[in-house]
């Protein structure tokens, strides 16, 4: 190995190390720090999580064929 590998080699160990003798520091929440009426939440789909149909064996989706026949931004009302 390269002096300027083990160099770096180090530098990256040493990083790794200081970054794992910290603690990050977050700010304290609480349900009360928001407005009665909010509503956590979290959500994906299937269409950004699985990857392009035809590829590695994965055929169409229900969603994949939507978004073909359905072109522009799906509307909620």
């Amino acid at each position: 190995m390269t002096t300027q590998n083990s160099l770096l080699l180090g530098l990256v160990g040493l990083v790794i190390s200081s970054l794992a003798l910290t603690k990050p520091t977050l700010a304290s929440f609480s349900r009360s720090d928001f407005p009665k009426d909010f509503y956590f939440g979290s959500a994906t789909s299937a269409y950004q999580v699985e990857g392009a149909a035809n590829k590695s064996g994965r055929g169409p989706s229900i969603w994949d064929t939507f978004a073909h026949d359905e072109p522009g931004p799906v509307l909620f009302n």
